[in-house]
């Protein structure tokens, strides 16, 4: 009952975020602001607006230029104003064939989280191949030392992945698991010897370990360049997690949500982790505090209001979870705080 209240407060708040629509402009936002090496489109937004996740309503097309949603270092954008109404448009600098367009997080971050897999599904999961050992019988395997998988695998490079942790969904009778990896390692096939092959080290962050799990290398990439903006209207979800398991966490780390592309949830959605009012029971003038409001105290039960504790910026979508930065945090997140859609 009192998770039912909670989603019915949240619900609540969904339906008012709906309704708050309009754009309102930082005050100190500049008339002209050059772009530079190392923006982020959401320090940009942040710049020229109180939510930043609203920046496709302030932002004009270019009809001149070839893709007007690509900014580069360089670029000149102008703050103007038509008919009352905010305008950012920008000039083109110079020198962009120089340089990659900016994305709405920092490239060191989409690097770390979207050239390896971060999160697998548990079928993918258990059918990975996995590192057997050593000759040796050695525990920690160093770059030093060749070691087994166990199976014959096609490809030569490999990366090796510690499992972190997983998550789960309820998905009608079914439950939806992924599972969080962290890369330990990079290796190379050097021969397959019959259900086995045998590899070889060429980088470690660690010592591998009998069990770890091999994936095939993939190209460097930092996936699509994707702007701010609000997520769909009316989602509530959960921050299930800290990828690599922590209990808080803070601002630019990376935590995994319970909304994916099934929900309608992609890449630069924004979305606001809330934390729900304290719940009440008893009768007028003999209130108090309660942590699970029961069936028979329902009538009685009063939730106070909920409120915004931060924002997240998704940066990877799968099918029923995403991955999300946190951009803005008043404290430490906890593990299993509701989000729903940044209000538009």
């Amino acid at each position: 009952m009192f998770k039912k209240l909670i989603t019915l407060c949240l619900v609540g708040m969904v339906s008012a975020a709906t309704m708050a629509a309009g754009i309102e402009v930082s005050k100190d936002a500049p008339s002209s602001y050059t772009v530079r090496k190392g923006d982020t489109l959401w320090d940009i937004s942040g710049l020229y607006l109180t939510n930043p996740w609203q920046w496709p309503k302030l932002w004009q097309q270019n009809p001149e230029i070839k893709n007007p949603h690509l900014i580069y270092p360089g670029d000149v954008l102008r703050l103007t104003w038509q008919d009352g109404k905010p305008r950012l448009t920008y000039t083109a600098g110079v020198n962009r064939s120089e340089s990659a367009p900016i994305n709405s997080a920092s490239a060191s971050i989409l690097r770390q989280y979207l050239t390896y897999d971060t999160l697998i599904d548990e079928r993918e999961y258990n059918l990975a191949p996995r590192v057997l050992g050593s000759q040796d019988g050695w525990n920690y395997i160093s770059m030093r030392t060749p070691f087994f998988a166990n199976k014959e695998l096609d490809s030569d490079d490999w990366f090796i992945y510690r499992t972190v942790t997983n998550f789960e969904r309820e998905k009608g009778d079914a439950v939806v698991r992924m599972i969080s990896l962290k890369k330990v390692g990079e290796a190379k096939k050097v021969r397959s010897i019959d259900d086995m092959s045998e590899m070889k080290l060429v980088r470690q962050n660690q010592e591998i370990k009998p069990n770890d799990i091999l994936l095939p290398a993939l190209g460097v990439k930092t996936g699509e360049i994707f702007h701010p903006q609000p997520a769909p209207q009316g989602l509530v979800g959960t921050m299930v997690g800290h990828l690599y398991g922590s209990n808080y966490v803070g601002h630019r780390q990376i935590v995994v949500v319970d909304l994916g592309s099934f929900d309608g949830v992609g890449a630069g959605h924004a979305l606001s982790v809330i934390v729900p009012g304290a719940a009440m029971k008893g009768s007028t003038g003999d209130m108090e505090y309660d942590s699970g409001i029961n069936t028979a105290l329902a009538s009685e039960a009063k939730l106070l209001p909920s409120s915004s504790a931060g924002k997240l910026l998704v940066i990877r979508s799968y099918p029923f979870f995403s991955l999300a930065m946190v951009v803005d945090a008043d404290k430490p997140l906890k593990v299993d705080m509701p989000v729903i859609s940044a209000e538009g």
